[in-house]
């Protein structure tokens, strides 16, 4: 009788294992390095989206406690000829707020989104503006300013809907 000799009890030896110890914490360690790696990415998204929903949270506050210059309507931000001097502030920490979110969260097309539907609201301002046209914004908001300037009317509250045009 022929018996195969597949040297499967070598693998119960010490020395066996012995000799590949330091292959086998090689492989678990690299397995452990693999998994960090993408917590810590991980993490680092999760702040960021964090960071960026906290920032648009102050900035719907800022809203609320301004609704009148929160909703952009022309008629209501100009009185005899001069600009609310609260409203360019109100416009200030806008941008300010939404260069934060674009520059925390860039992956996320939705916050573009979000910040170009708040920005048409404003978009006869902005065009105008000396703070919006300055050269300090990231490029992602100036290239949305410049988007939104260039597509919206002079009158974007007939577009927008807003309460005075939506009664007549």
């Amino acid at each position: 009788m022929i018996c195969l000799d597949t040297n499967a009890a070598r693998l119960l030896t010490f020395d066996f294992w012995n000799d590949r110890a330091d292959i086998v914490m090689m492989v678990i360690a690299s397995i452990a390095l693999v998994f960090s790696i993408k917590q810590l990415l991980s993490g680092r998204k999760e702040s960021r989206r964090a960071t960026a929903y906290a920032t648009y949270h102050e900035y719907l506050k800022l809203c609320f406690d301004n609704s009148a210059l929160a909703y952009g309507n022309q008629s209501e931000i100009i009185q005899n000829g001069q600009t609310t001097p609260e409203y360019p502030w109100f416009v200030s920490q806008m941008l300010f707020a939404f260069e934060q979110i674009l520059e925390t969260d860039k992956s996320d097309e939705q916050w573009q989104i979000s910040i170009k539907s708040q920005l048409e609201r404003h978009a006869w301002y902005l065009k105008k503006s000396k703070t919006a046209n300055r050269s300090e914004w990231n490029e992602e908001l100036k290239a949305i300013i410049k988007q939104v300037t260039s597509e919206v009317s002079v009158q974007p509250q007939e577009k927008l809907g807003s309460p005075e045009t939506t009664s007549t």
